[in-house]
C-alpha cells in the first residue's frame, strides 16, 4: 500500500476519467472533492502516534499517496480536516475526573476504566453518550494539532482553479466530533455540508486518519447527504485492524 501501487494509479486514471468524460458538456461534469482526515502531528508521531495503538500503523505513509493525488489530480474542492480539542476536552482520558458525577450507571466504573475504554456520559437531556477515553491530544493552538510539516498544502490564491477549505472538529468540551460533518451525537454540524453544496461536488473521496474512526464516521456521513463516496485505503492508515476491516464492511454494505 504504497505511492506507486497498482490500485493507486488505476484511481487516478479514475479520477481522471471523470474530468474528462463529459467534455461537450461541462455542466454535467462530475465535481470532485478530496477529503484529507487529520494529517496532524499527533497522530503520526505524537501523543496518539497510529504506531502505539493496536494496529502498529505508521500514520506517515499516508503523505505521499496523498501529495500525489494532490499532484495528479485536479480536484474541485481540497477539504483539510482537523481534530481541534479544546483543554478540558471529553475525550482525554486525564479528563475523566472532570466528569465522574455523569458516568452513567450501566457504564464501565471509574476506578475500571482505563485508557482506550469506554465510558458512557450522561450528556444534556440525551439518554446517554459513548465516549471512549484517548490519550490527550491535538489540543486547540500546539504543535500537535498542526497538519504534519511534510503534507502538501495547496494555497488556493496560487491554485485559482480550486477551492481549499480548512474544517476545524471536536472544538466542544463536552461532545466528540469523528465526522467531519456532525459531532457523534449530531447536535452541531460544521461548514462541510454547505460548502459541499455550495460548489456542487458530486464526488467525494475520503483519506487520512484514523481509517476505522474519522476516516469511516466522514464517508459514511457522505454517503448519508447523497454523496458517491470513496474511502482511498491506501492512503488511510488506522487504530485498530479489527475495527478497520469491520468498518470498511459496513461501508460498502452501506454503498450498495
Amino acid at each position: 500500500m504504497d505511492a506507486s501501487s497498482h490500485s493507486i494509479t488505476q484511481l487516478i486514471r479514475f479520477l481522471h476519467s471523470l474530468r474528462t468524460d463529459n467534455t461537450r458538456q461541462s455542466s454535467n461534469r462530475p465535481i470532485n472533492a478530496l477529503l484529507i482526515i487529520d494529517v496532524q502531528n499527533d497522530f503520526i508521531n505524537g501523543t496518539m502516534a497510529l504506531q502505539n495503538c493496536p494496529s502498529k500503523h505508521n500514520g506517515e505513509e499516508v503523505i505521499p499517496v496523498i501529495n500525489r493525488l494532490l499532484d495528479s489530480i485536479n480536484f474541485d474542492l481540497i477539504v483539510y480536516s482537523y481534530d481541534w480539542h479544546p483543554i478540558d476536552h471529553i475525550s482525554f482520558f486525564d479528563n475523566l475526573p472532570l466528569r465522574s458525577h455523569l458516568l452513567t450507571s450501566d457504564s464501565i466504573s471509574l476506578a475500571d476504566l482505563r485508557l482506550y475504554s469506554t465510558a458512557t456520559f450522561a450528556n444534556n437531556g440525551l439518554d446517554c453518550m459513548k465516549q471512549t477515553l484517548w490519550p490527550r491530544h491535538c489540543v486547540q493552538n500546539t504543535f500537535g494539532a498542526r497538519l504534519y510539516p511534510y503534507l502538501k498544502i495547496i494555497d488556493e490564491k496560487n491554485n485559482k482553479d480550486v477551492s481549499v477549505i480548512h474544517i476545524h472538529k471536536g472544538t466542544k468540551s463536552n461532545i466528540d466530533s469523528y465526522s467531519t460533518f456532525w459531532d457523534n451525537s449530531k447536535l452541531n454540524k460544521t461548514a462541510l455540508q454547505q460548502q459541499l453544496q455550495n460548489k456542487h461536488v458530486t464526488h467525494v473521496f475520503v483519506t487520512g486518519i484514523a481509517t476505522d474512526f474519522c476516516v469511516y464516521s466522514t464517508a459514511m456521513h457522505a454517503l448519508e447527504n447523497g454523496y458517491k463516496t470513496f474511502i482511498i485505503e491506501d492512503a488511510c492508515r488506522g487504530v485498530d485492524d479489527e475495527t478497520i476491516k469491520e468498518n470498511l464492511y459496513h461501508f460498502m454494505q452501506k454503498k450498495r
